[in-house]
């Protein structure tokens, strides 16, 4: 089965409704990256997704996450951290949508926006979301979380317009 991806979206006109609190997803020396929330709206999932890095850790996530042009070889010197999703029943890659990355030398900031157009199979009592975090690169394993998300109503996620 080929895995399907997730391209950045914009989310839709409903507020949402939160469905996990914070989590950390993956965490090595000097790096560590964690979601927000989740919020599940009427179409799919947000994810609001942060990733902090310092020291050796920041020079490379900087390092890593600036474009380096293309040469024979193609492209050089950048990377992004990998977002992996499995929920119901599909599995893929995440593109981040609203990302902001800013660092120096000694301290790196990424917040992303993830947004996932598939939501678990409430009604067969699924409430599982599998997300692996990886940027090897920049020193962060590949690490997987499952997440239990709360069950909402439709009522819940609010209109705004």
């Amino acid at each position: 089965m080929r895995a399907h991806r997730w391209p950045p979206a914009v989310e839709p006109e409903d507020l949402g409704a939160v469905v996990h609190g914070p989590v950390v997803l993956a965490r090595a020396p000097g790096i560590v990256a964690a979601l927000r929330c989740v919020f599940a709206h009427s179409t799919g999932l947000s994810l609001p997704f942060v990733l902090r890095a310092e020291g050796v850790q920041a020079e490379a996530a900087l390092r890593q996450s600036r474009w380096g042009g293309i040469d024979d070889d193609g492209p050089q010197g950048w990377s992004e951290p990998a977002v992996a999703v499995r929920v119901g029943g599909h599995e893929g890659f995440a593109d981040a949508s609203q990302a902001s990355g800013s660092g120096g030398e000694d301290a790196y900031d990424l917040d992303a926006n993830f947004w996932i157009g598939v939501l678990p199979d409430q009604a067969a009592g699924d409430h599982r979301l599998e997300l692996t975090v990886s940027w090897p690169q920049a020193g962060l394993p590949g690490t997987t979380t499952v997440l239990t998300l709360r069950s909402w109503t439709p009522d819940e996620v609010l209109r705004l317009l």
